[in-house]
């Protein structure tokens, strides 16, 4: 979705548009009752290779609620408290999901109000800006979100101490040890891979894990599905000197004792393999920081052994589509038995980038979405345009496998649920994607140059219901339908540095190469899109 544009010229233009009032002429033709933009093709902008024209028509889209929109409100003069008021109202009014999510406003800020107060009256900035966190993480959608230019050091505070040693929860319930750190205390008291951890604390093992807070992590997850995942990961990480007795299983059942050391958070670097290679996702405080230290690219591509194409896209912004698209016509030319699209790590973008990848694939026309946004003029949701994913002409008609993790966002999961809904292909993962799809908006700015994010608008299917987006219980993205085995054996190949879930994914392929049986069921998509409100989001985005 629109949520992840950053390139500097659009956000710039739009930005004037937006303070202006201005509305661009649409091409005749373009415009229904009903929204703003029709997108038959979604590929056609992108086909051009005319960004400047496809912005005017981004902008086209907001004709019907132009003369409506306002800026965001600057509340960063304000008080501490009376700012979080004022922002709480303000999402409130404009949030998209108060009723999908069942968010109680009142309730939130009753919560979290004397907290903020009572870091205002102690000037305790780490406090305070640690509550806006809890604040934001309660609502379980993965584009609410704070962003500062400091933690203050509650980062470090809470989670700078690891115990050397790291656990994951398996398909069998057993949860059991994957990581021991060389030379850590862990190791020193005989704790080994494949432990199972029984108890924390004096506390049940799952009933450890479910209290562990999880305000740290990167990338916000929005499904029960990813929670879990979190809390599995930040249940080693404490303050630093944190002591704590760790009960293993066996045949002479033992309690540890071990103190939270500063490792520089290796323990959630070892543990990301959901996204298919060691990143330490615990020390980016973004998605943007977290995108750098994977790649500098916009698509990696290689051929896999078999000549099966593997192409890795990390957003959908309009500079995408060339290399995607020459990828894409490489792997045909060379007659690839198979092409496996990795989006492990998908921060988002343009929805009509990732409607325009499916065009690749899709054997038919396919509905991507209704794309809303709150008018400030009615306050009420207003549909803008209308996007379709049109059968490319050179379409690959081949195996093709998605990889897919919890930090599979935004539009990053479009063609997800453009294949969970057609049965174009296979998604393969050990999770599913985040389940947030909407259009993210810039919110209030809040004092010490804190800026808020939330979705102001939905992505709907063409029955007019959200997709994509979690519930109110937190069911929601698009679920792989080859699901990778959580055990012993896949987690230890893990470790030892195998990308299991591509192994999947290329086996996946061989079968249907082969002419095995292997029909594809179609995934859960979630009930979500993501969508991107362009309105102040492209301002944000340009200052992640």
């Amino acid at each position: 979705m629109f949520s992840r544009i950053s390139r500097g010229a659009r956000a710039g233009l739009i930005v004037l548009l937006l303070l202006f009032s201005v509305m661009l002429p649409a091409s005749a033709g373009l415009y229904t009752d009903s929204c703003g933009m029709v997108w038959t093709d979604a590929a056609l902008p992108f086909e051009r290779n005319n960004e400047t024209a496809y912005t005017e028509e981004l902008m086209a889209s907001y004709g019907p609620i132009m003369a409506n929109l306002t800026e965001a409100p600057d509340l960063s003069n304000m008080t501490w408290s009376d700012a979080f008021r004022e922002a709480c109202a303000c999402m409130e009014e404009r949030y998209a999901f108060t009723e999908w999510r069942g968010v109680d406003w009142d309730a939130l800020y009753a919560t979290y109000a004397q907290k903020i107060a009572d870091a205002e009256r102690s000037k305790d900035t780490a406090a305070y800006y640690r509550t806006l966190r809890e604040f934001i993480f309660a609502i379980p959608d993965g584009h609410v979100l704070v962003l500062s230019p400091d933690d203050f050091g509650a980062k470090h505070a809470d989670i700078g101490g690891g115990y050397g040693f790291a656990v994951a929860r398996l398909d069998s319930g057993e949860v059991i040890v994957t990581y021991v750190a060389s030379g850590s205390e862990a190791e020193r008291a005989g704790i080994r891979f494949g432990d199972e951890v029984v108890s924390w604390n004096g506390r049940p093992i799952g009933e450890a894990i479910n209290a562990t807070p999880i305000l740290w992590t990167p990338i916000k997850p929005s499904t029960a599905e990813g929670i879990l995942l979190q809390k599995q990961r930040f249940l080693a990480r404490a303050p630093v000197g944190t002591t704590t007795e760790i009960g293993i299983a066996g045949p002479t059942p033992r309690t540890v004792s071990l103190t939270a050391t500063d490792d520089d958070y290796e323990t959630l670097a070892r543990t990301s393999i959901f996204l298919g290679r060691e990143t330490n996702d615990g020390a980016a405080g973004s998605s943007a920081e977290l995108k750098a230290m994977l790649t500098n690219e916009t698509v990696t591509t290689r051929t896999l052994p078999g000549g099966i194409a593997y192409i890795a896209v990390y957003e959908e912004s309009y500079d995408v589509y060339q290399p995607f698209r020459a990828a894409m016509e490489t792997a045909i030319a060379g007659g690839a038995p198979g092409i496996v699209i990795d989006l492990r790590f998908n921060r988002g973008g343009d929805d009509n980038l990732a409607a325009a990848f499916a065009g690749w694939f899709v054997d038919r026309p396919v509905f991507y979405e209704y794309g809303t946004t709150y008018d400030p003029g009615t306050g009420e949701q207003a549909v803008l345009w209308e996007s379709w994913s049109e059968p490319r002409p050179d379409r690959y008609e081949g195996p093709v496998a998605l990889l897919v993790s919890p930090y599979t966002i935004s539009s990053g999961e479009g063609l997800p649920k453009v294949f969970a809904e057609t049965g174009a292909g296979a998604i393969v993962s050990w999770y599913g994607t985040n389940g947030a799809f909407g259009m993210e908006s810039m919110g209030p700015v809040l004092p010490l140059g804190i800026m808020t994010a939330f979705p102001q608008g939905a992505s709907l299917d063409e029955l007019g219901r959200i997709q994509v987006d979690s519930n109110r219980s937190m069911i929601g993205g698009v679920a792989p339908t080859v699901r990778v085995p959580l055990d012993r054996d896949t987690l230890e190949r893990a470790m030892a540095g195998e990308d299991v879930q591509l192994s999947y994914a290329v086996a996946w392929i061989e079968a249907q190469a082969g002419g095995e049986p292997a029909p594809t069921p179609k995934a859960a998509a979630g009930w979500v899109i993501p969508l991107a409100a362009i309105i102040g989001l492209v301002v944000w985005f340009g200052r992640r």
